[in-house]
């Protein structure tokens, strides 16, 4: 365990802890009213679900229902006939072409998807060798960014964990 004295970062972790204190209270608040809501809605479906509509009403619904069903059938036959007829001015060997490039993307989406799990799988390895390598060499504080190859060696980049830190609290 490391200890550092900067009042700076004390303050800003004292500060979090008391938002993070008043964030919880507020929750559960939020919790509570919550609880009420749910129980008043049980209460208000208990009496709604006790009275009985108007039948004229019911029947006017239930009409508009069956006109309403009746005219989105008929608006989705006006748009599938729409959709044919233009499908229909494609020429036969254009859409053959349409169907052969979703064809050749789609496997190629899959060769570069096990590319990829292959690299996962090589950099699984490499990460622990890497480790192993070059955390004798580095500085307090200090960690591995990126690992590349140059003129027949590795370099590895480094940043240091501290001066991150530094930067984000200016």
């Amino acid at each position: 365990m490391i200890t550092i004295e900067n009042k700076r970062v004390h303050d800003y972790i004292v500060q979090k802890d008391e938002l993070v204190t008043i964030g919880r209270g507020i929750s559960k608040d939020i919790d509570a009213i919550d609880v009420r809501i749910k129980r008043l809605e049980e209460k208000e479906k208990r009496i709604t679900g006790k009275v009985k509509p108007p039948q004229e009403l019911v029947d006017k619904g239930e009409a508009l229902v069956k006109e309403v069903t009746k005219l989105n059938t008929e608006l989705t036959k006006i748009a599938d006939e729409i959709n044919n007829s233009k499908l229909a001015a494609i020429p036969e060997d254009m859409k053959q072409e349409h169907l052969q490039l979703f064809k050749d993307k789609e496997k190629l989406e899959r060769e570069r998807n096990k590319i990829a799990l292959k690299v996962q799988k090589i950099k699984d390895k490499l990460i622990p060798i890497i480790q192993k390598e070059v955390k004798p060499l580095l500085e307090k504080y200090d960690d591995i960014e990126t690992a590349k190859t140059k003129d027949g060696k590795v370099v590895i980049e480094t940043f240091n964990h501290l001066e991150d830190f530094k930067k984000k609290f200016k």
